[in-house]
Parts: structure tokens; C-alpha cells; sequence
């Protein structure tokens, strides 16, 4: 109804602006100054819409509606003479409008409806799935390491079975990934692809979470158990992410220490205690394909088990359908075990994970004894001080202390998977003792939800975790909260007192809206749609542009012009190639029935509902099929008109009538105009590309990891000092952390998966000038998303040092966990393993990608986390092996490994930071010979000025 009061406002305003300025008897039919208000008119309507759409993304479609209505009412409303003639066409447009709307709401209602919460419902089943794929990946890759090189790349033999430079060049470029690590086989490409797919997913579930809680439904799991599940869900993921970078181990294992040759890479160093030759290698080889032959059995039957909880908790939440019964079953066979539906399915899958658990400290003796050392040997050697050479002895001693570190993370990330898929089978089970799953009911959003939604409309994401905490009081104590909760501050303001200085700040948002990117996008679109529209408030040209429609280039203005110049010349060619197809399909439409109309009906619903398949399945190229199936209807819509009132009455609106083999060229020569219009004004006066929208984003993405490692280590230290409070308390500092958390995890998987999206549309950019260097970003994106993943990790297997419920953890006693925990914080304290140095680096890092300015000199990376050494120099006994069944060890042993992860990945991150921006630095090297000194800085300066 909006659309129909600023329609009719508009035309009211230039029919008294032509009675205004329309001499007394005159009868001419256009008047300038109408024209002139009808252009203002739409000028400000597109602009005004087209800021709300770029603010809103999720208004795009309300947007592309509301442009065509007021596109066709101002492009018309010059030729009223009375305000009655432009409610005549203001009210059929409604009607239409409404109509179409009418159609499609009983249709999506009453047809196979398809509401959010089904899309919400449709992504955890592919959820569901997906982590049943990562997990047979994941159990591929492990067992491919029995018999494999973890350590080198794959060689295929050529034609004659022997291995040539030739072949092998020939064979990988078929079957390997050419961006992949060399030491990377098959199995470990294909777990990152799974794990890519899930990852993406998740933060698609993440941005559809708030639709599907938002509606009203008939249904059985309400808006609480759709957020559960998405809870218990990132608990799956957490773990899963982790078991994966046991790949990143090995490849980076293999490359520091010289076993294969990574291209351009300047992170192959070795430590004193890495160093080791050929020999070494194929004795670590041969250890790692024992450990894993050891490791296979139990880790078979756990994933397995696995598999069959995802299963039974999909089966009972009704995500996955249920299996055919089996005609006869071996009785016997179902009593020994519990299979997924089953009513005691919880239990067996409890004494599965229980069983695995117990049998970890047989592993560990195993692996000993292939290594040929006891426990006191083991406990006997330590790592050498700060500065002191390492022995043979205590090198051996360092490397076999990693490979302990290594089973141990394994082996808790892989039961640790199990407890959350546990903790889902339990979810499941509940609601169905509940009754929950038993029939459909009514389910209406809270009204806080509701209240939630409406004053969060067009607010500015202030804070890093999206809403400020409401107070900073915990039980009696009081809780002191970082900056880092509190609204970002304003470097050009201090916070408003008064009433009045309130006021101005709100008075403030006017410019600051007017000069946002998004009113300059507007603007764009506005001036964009003036371009042509132009034509219809011309008296020379307003005729021809009713004969020629050309309100169809301005609508597909409104439908396709994009922000950056890569999507909007991809859209161009696509909308024209697209509109191509249409015409001709028109044309097949029309004539492979004979020109009958009820032929060309059912035609024209198939072509349409073949085409809707890759419109839904195909979400990138949306903008492309819209464009097409609209192109479509029209031109056969227009045909069936005529038939049905008549070439004259169709004529009468000041269109001449087209057959269709003329009419569907026109309509192609409207789409290409327009999307080329749309191109222009992408691109003019200056263009925003893609490649700087990815350096923005990448920027952002930076930013928020280091808020995401300050959050980390705030949590690891609340945790080590029991310090996190009552978790069912809002107010408790460990649920504000990990609300901040899950935030920040949740838009940084959004970020990630936008980042590829420009950098794969920037392909379709112009360059002028050097190329763009793509690998660099590339590099970026990926030690992000590491840096990204081992932080969660740490996070969520340091869950182990508050977490005392016994029954996860068989044979071991709490009071002894305490014991050990106490003494290790002790000590960690001492050492102060960790450093907000990584969030300064970070900070910086970001503000640099940002704008585009080089780094300072001489960046101080934090030293290599080496808490095994100084842990050891204060108590030779926290390490020794009678711990290693302890639940606290292993999540050292998670936090040793990701915490290494993370400072090699910032180190590498800063290097492609600085090939990016460069680095400011004017030293220079002066060249001594027996000849000459040399000591031209531009010769012989290693880094000169700003590195670009």
C-alpha cells in the first residue's frame, strides 16, 4: 500500500504542477514541469530503496518489486491530465500487483509450502549428512596413513610403470588438486573439500537461523530446539575442524624439517631438535604407519558408532527419513546390539564411546614399546634450558614427545566428537520422551524474539558481539568487563551527557546515512534509472519511449545493477546471454504448439518449472534466471493478450503491436541496454571493484580474529582459574565470553565464504595495470581460516578443565584431575605461555589490509609456544607419562599443538601481509670487496622504502 500512496503523490504533484503552468485553453499534451516533478519523484524513490536494499540485503526482492511499480507510475505520469487518470493506472498496477501476490502467497501456502523454517530444517539434514561424509573421510585419510608417506607427495608411475618427471607432471594434473601441499594425497584433498562443505553450510545455517525462529508454523520443534540443535551441531563441528588439521601436521612436519619442497616457501627451518636426514625420515614413516595400523580397530568401530548416533538422532528429530524394515532379521543379532531409532540406541552408544576411552592407555603402552621406551625412560629425559644444545638424547626425546602429543590430540578430538554427537542422541531422545516429536502443533515466536527483531531493523552493529551486555554484576562480586564488550567509540566524540548532546548524536545519523556507501549506491541506481528514464520526460522522445518499452531497461536496472563492477559486468554478460535463451525459448514456446493459446500455456508452465530448478539450485546466478523467466512471461503474456482483447485494444495504451518474432529482439535489445546502463554507472565516475571489496572484507576479517584470540585467551585463563562462574547465570563472565564467541565464530563464517565470492567475480574485472595478485590473498584467506580453527579448538578442548562430570572420563578419579589441574596453572601462570601480542599483530595486520598502508618495521612475532620446555625446567613430574590417561593432559596436549598452529600461521600470515602492502623500511647494507666499497642504497638495500 506504500507503493500506492507515494505513486499517487507523486502524480498528484505534477498533475497541480501542470495546472499551475498550463496556459488557459491549451491542449497539449506534455507539460515540463510535470515531467519535470515526475522525475524528482523517481529519482528520490529509487535512490531511497535502492540505500535500504544495500543496508538490508534481505529487502532485495521487496526492493526490486517497489522500483517496478514506480518505475511504470512516473514514467507514465507525465501524460495525466487529471489526478482520476492516474488513479485509474495506479489502481490496475495495484490490482495486478496484488493479484500476482495473492497467487503466489496461496500457492506457497497451500502447494508443497516451502517456509523458513523447511529451508532451516533442509540445511541441518544436509548437515547431518555432511558429518557423516567428513567422518568417513576422516577414517579414509587415517587408515590411507598405514600404509602412505605422510611426509611426501605422491608419485604415479608414468605409462611404463616407472616414475617420470613427464608422467608424474601428467597424472597429477588429472587427480590432485594443483593448489594443494605437496605432502597432501588424495585423502587428505578430499577431507578439506567435506570439510569446506561443512564449514559453508554452517554459516549458511547461521544467517537462516533468525528467519526460520522468526515464523509462525504448524509444526513440532520450536525456535528453542532449532537454536539447540544448531548448539550441539558447532559442538560436532569444533572437534571435526580439529581432526582435519592433522593434515596441516604432517604437511608442515614434512616441510620444516626438509622433506619436501614447497615452492617459494620461507618457513622451512628447522629447529635443532628437528633436524634429522633421510634415515630419520623413514623411521618416523614407519612409527606413524605402526601407530596408525594400532589406532585402526578402535578407531574404526568408534566412527562407526558415530555414524549410527548421527543417524538415530536424524531419524528421531525427523531430518533424515527412516529405512525400509528389513523382511527377516537375525533376532539374536538385534539383541546384542542396539541399532539407530531404537529406544536404549543412547546407552549402547555411551558404553561404545566408554569402551574407546578406556583402551586410549593400551594405545599409549603399545606406541611405547614400538618405540622401545619405558615409563621411566620417558619421565628420566627433559627438554634442555633456554640457550643450551640439545642432545641426540633429548632431540629423540622432543620428537618422541610430539608424536605423544599427536595421538593424544587425536584420540580426545575423536572422543570428544563422540561426547557431542552423544550429547544430540540425548537432545533427540528427550524430545521425543517429551512428546514433542509426536505431533504437530501450533508454534508462534516469543514476544521477545518479535521485539528483538523489530528494534534491531536497520541498527548499525556496534559492538563485537552484536549486543551489549545489559549488566556487570555476577552473584555478589563484581565483574570488571574489557573495552572489547562495550560499543565501538567514536574517535570525534566523547559520549553524550546531556539531552541535548543526545539529540545531536541522533542528529548526526542524517549525514552520517547521506555520505554511507550505501546512499552512494543509491545514488547509483538512481542516477542510473535516469539514464533512461530520461527519455520518457523528454517532449522529443517521450512517445518513443512508450512505443519501444523502454521501462523494461529501467526494471532491469532495478533488478541487476550490483555494487562492485566484477559482479555487475558477470550480470551483464549473464543477463544478456540469459535474456538470449529466453527469446529464443519464447519463440519455441509459440510455434512448436502451432500458435495456440492452450498449447502455449502448459508449454510456457514447463519451461518455467525446469527453469525454477536451476533458479533455486543455483543461488549465484539468480539474478540471471529471474531476469530470463521474467523476459519469458512477458513475451508470451503479450501475446496471449492480444488474442484474447485484440491488436487494437492492445494498441491503445500508445504500444504498437509486435509479433512475436519482433517483440522478442526488442525485449533482448531492452535487457542488454539496461544491464549495460547498469554497467556504466558501476563503474562511473569511479568503480568500486571487487578487489577492493575483498581487501575490505579481508580487513574485517583480521579485525575480528583479533577480537576472536583476545576472547580465546580470555576464556583459556578463566578456565585454567575456575574464574568463569555459574554458566546458567546470563551475568557470568564465561557465558558473556561465550556469547562473544559464538558470535564472532558465526560472522567470521559468513566473512570467509563472502571473501572467495569476490575473489572469484574479480576474475571478471578489467585489469589495468599489474595483475592482481590472487595467490597472496588466497594465502591470506587460508592462514585466516587456520588461525580461525586452531583458536576455536583451543576453546573448545580446554572444555575439559571445567567440565567434572565423571561419566565421560572412566577411570580417572576428580580429585586427582584437580590435583593435576591445580599444579598445572600454577605453572602456567609462571611461564605465561600465551601473549595479547597476537592480538596486537592482528589489530595491525587488519588496519594495514585496510588501508592499504604498509607495515611498520621490525614486527616483534611472538616466540614459538614452547610451554613442554619451561614447564619441565619447574617440575620435571607435570609431564610424565602417568598422566597421559588424565582428560586435563590431553587438552594440553590439543592446546601445545593448536597454540604451535597458530603462532607458525601468524608468522606466515604477516609475511603475505607484507608482500601485500610492503613493509616501511629504510635500512640499507653497505657491500665491503678489496676493490671498491659499494654503498648505493639502491643497489645493495635488502628492503629500501616501502615494499610494493
Amino acid at each position: 500500500m506504500s507503493m500506492k500512496a507515494v505513486a499517487l503523490l507523486g502524480i498528484w504533484s505534477g498533475v497541480q504542477a501542470r495546472k499551475h503552468t498550463t496556459p488557459v485553453g491549451s491542449t497539449a499534451r506534455y507539460n515540463s514541469s510535470q515531467s519535470a516533478v515526475c522525475a524528482i519523484w523517481l529519482f528520490a524513490n529509487i535512490w531511497f530503496v535502492n540505500v535500504l536494499r544495500a543496508k538490508m540485503p534481505a529487502l532485495q526482492f521487496p526492493v526490486i518489486v517497489y522500483s517496478i511499480f514506480t518505475n511504470i507510475a512516473f514514467t507514465y505520469g507525465p501524460l495525466f491530465p487529471t489526478i482520476a487518470a492516474g488513479e485509474a493506472l495506479v489502481k490496475q498496477l495495484l490490482e495486478g500487483f496484488l493479484t500476482a501476490f495473492a497467487i503466489s502467497t496461496g500457492v506457497s501456502l497451500f502447494i508443497i509450502p516451502v517456509s523458513s523454517r523447511t529451508v532451516v530444517f533442509k540445511e541441518q539434514t544436509g548437515y547431518i549428512q555432511l558429518i557423516r561424509a567428513t567422518m568417513r573421510a576422516q577414517t579414509e585419510y587415517l587408515q590411507s596413513l598405514e600404509t602412505s608417506d605422510m611426509f611426501a607427495p605422491e608419485e604415479p608411475a608414468g605409462d611404463d610403470g616407472e616414475k617420470s618427471d613427464d608422467g608424474k607432471k601428467g597424472k597429477k594434473s588429472k587427480k590432485r588438486d594443483d593448489k594443494s601441499h605437496p605432502a597432501a594425497n588424495a585423502q587428505a584433498v578430499a577431507l578439506k573439500a567435506n570439510l569446506a562443505a561443512l564449514t559453508g553450510l554452517h554459516g549458511k545455517l547461521h544467517g537462516d537461523m533468525s528467519f526460520g525462529k522468526r515464523e509462525t508454523a504448524w509444526g513440532k520443534l520450536d525456535a528453542k530446539d532449532i537454536d539447540e540443535i544448531f548448539t550441539l551441531f558447532r559442538a560436532i563441528l569444533v572437534p571435526l575442524i580439529g581432526m582435519s588439521t592433522i593434515t596441516d601436521i604432517f604437511e608442515r612436519i614434512a616441510e620444516r624439517r626438509g622433506w619436501v619442497e614447497v615452492p617459494n616457501s620461507k618457513f622451512d627451518r628447522v629447529e635443532s631438535w628437528e633436524a634429522c636426514g633421510t634415515e630419520a625420515k623413514e623411521k618416523e614413516k614407519k612409527t606413524w604407519n605402526e601407530i596408525m595400523k594400532t589406532l585402526h580397530e578402535p578407531f574404526e568401530v568408534v566412527t562407526a558408532a558415530m555414524d549410527e548416533g548421527i543417524e538415530h538422532a536424524g531419524l528421531l528429530l525427523e531430518l533424515i527419513p527412516k529405512p525400509k524394515e528389513k523382511k527377516e532379521e537375525d533376532v539374536e543379532e538385534k539383541a546384542d546390539c542396539s541399532k539407530p531409532g531404537d529406544k536404549d540406541f543412547a546407552k549402547y552408544f555411551d558404553k561404545k564411546m566408554l569402551d574407546f576411552y578406556s583402551k586410549r592407555g593400551e594405545t599409549l603402552k603399545t606406541w611405547a614399546r614400538q618405540k622401545g621406551i619405558s615409563e621411566s625412560q620417558f619421565n628420566a629425559t627433559k627438554s634442555p634450558a633456554r640457550g643450551e644444545d640439545w642432545t641426540p638424547d633429548e632431540a629423540q626425546h622432543r620428537r618422541d614427545q610430539q608424536q605423544l602429543y599427536l595421538i593424544l590430540y587425536l584420540e580426545h578430538l575423536l572422543y570428544s566428537t563422540g561426547i557431542a554427537i552423544s550429547n544430540l542422541i540425548k537432545f533427540a531422545d528427550r524430545k521425543v520422551e517429551e512428546g514433542t516429536m509426536s505431533k504437530n502443533r501450533f508454534i508462534f515466536p516469543g514476544k521477545r524474539r518479535l521485539k528483538k527483531w523489530i528494534m534491531n531493523i536497520g541498527r548499525e552493529d556496534t559492538t563485537i558481539d552484536t549486543e551489549s551486555p545489559d549488566s556487570a554484576e555476577a552473584g555478589t562480586n563484581t565483574v570488571y568487563l574489557g573495552s572489547g564488550f562495550n560499543p565501538k567509540k567514536d574517535p570525534e566524540h566523547l559520549p553524550p551527557q546531556t539531552a541535548w548532546q543526545h539529540f545531536g548524536n541522533g542528529l548526526r545519523t542524517i549525514p552520517h546515512f547521506l555520505g554511507s556507501a550505501e546512499s552512494a549506491f543509491g545514488f547509483r541506481v538512481a542516477c542510473a534509472t535516469l539514464t533512461i528514464g530520461i527519455v520518457a520526460f523528454l517532449e522529443d522522445t517521450q512517445t518513443f519511449f512508450m512505443e519501444q518499452r523502454l521501462v523494461w531497461a529501467m526494471i532491469i536496472i532495478a533488478i541487476g545493477m550490483s555494487m562492485t563492477s566484477g559482479q555487475s559486468i558477470f550480470g551483464f554478460i549473464g543477463r544478456v546471454v540469459g535474456t538470449a535463451f529466453a527469446m529464443v525459448f519464447s519463440i519455441v514456446i509459440w510455434y512448436i504448439v502451432d500458435q495456440k493459446a492452450p498449447g502455449a500455456i502448459v508449454m510456457l508452465w514447463l519451461f518455467v518449472f525446469l527453469e525454477m530448478y536451476f533458479f533455486i539450485k543455483f543461488q549465484r546466478f539468480i539474478g540471471i534466471f529471474l531476469v530470463a523467466i521474467i523476459t519469458q512471461i512477458l513475451i508470451i503474456g503479450y501475446e496471449l493478450q492480444v488474442r484474447k482483447i485484440g491488436i487494437a485494444a492492445a494498441s491503445s495504451s500508445g504500444q504498437p503491436y509486435y509479433p512475436i518474432y519482433e517483440l522478442a529482439p526488442y525485449r533482448l535489445a531492452c535487457v542488454a541496454g539496461g544491464s549495460f546502463v547498469a554497467f556504466i554507472w558501476t563503474i562511473f565516475p569511479y568503480p568500486l571493484t571487487d578487489r577492493s571489496w575483498l581487501r575490505k572484507d579481508l580487513g574485517s576479517t583480521l579485525y575480528l580474529l583479533a577480537n576472536y584470540y583476545s576472547i580465546i585467551h580470555s576464556t583459556v585463563g578463566a578456565r585454567m582459574h575456575d574464574t568463569e562462574g555459574d554458566p546458567s547465570l546470563k551475568s557470568s563472565p564465561g557465558r558473556r565470553l561465550e556469547k562473544a564467541r559464538h558470535n564472532i565464530f558465526g560472522k567470521l563464517l559468513l566473512l570467509l565464504p563472502s571473501l572467495k565470492q569476490h575473489a572469484d567475480f574479480q576474475k571478471f574485472e578489467l585489469s589495468i595495470g599489474g595483475k592482481f595478485p590472487r595467490s597472496t590473498y588466497d594465502a591470506i584467506i587460508l592462514r585466516a581460516t587456520g588461525i580461525m580453527n586452531y583458536l576455536t579448538l583451543m576453546s573448545y578442548a580446554t572444555n575439559a578443565w571445567v567440565n567434572d562430570d565423571g561419566a565421560l572420563y572412566l577411570n580417572t578419579r576428580s580429585e586427582r584431575r584437580s590435583e593435576w589441574l591445580d599444579a598445572l596453572s600454577t605453572l602456567v601462570d609462571i611461564v605465561r605461555p600465551t601473549s595479547h601480542g597476537i592480538t596486537s599483530i592482528l589489530s595491525l595486520l587488519s588496519a594495514s589490509v585496510t588501508q592499504g598502508s604498509a607495515l611498520p618495521p621490525f614486527i616483534q612475532l611472538p616466540e614459538p609456544y614452547d610451554l613442554s620446555r619451561r614447564l619441565e625446567a619447574l617440575d620435571k613430574g607435570i609431564l610424565d607419562a602417568r598422566h597421559i590417561e588424565e582428560p586435563g593432559y590431553s587438552a594440553y596436549a590439543v592446546l601445545q599443538v593448536c597454540s604451535s598452529l597458530v603462532t607458525d600461521d601468524l608468522a606466515r600470515l604477516v609475511d603475505h601481509v607484507k608482500d601485500l602492502v610492503g613493509e616501511t623500511d629504510f635500512s640499507f647494507k653497505v657491500s665491503m670487496s678489496e676493490s671498491n666499497m659499494d654503498s648505493t642504497a639502491s643497489e645493495t638495500s635488502s628492503g629500501k622504502g616501502k615494499k610494493d
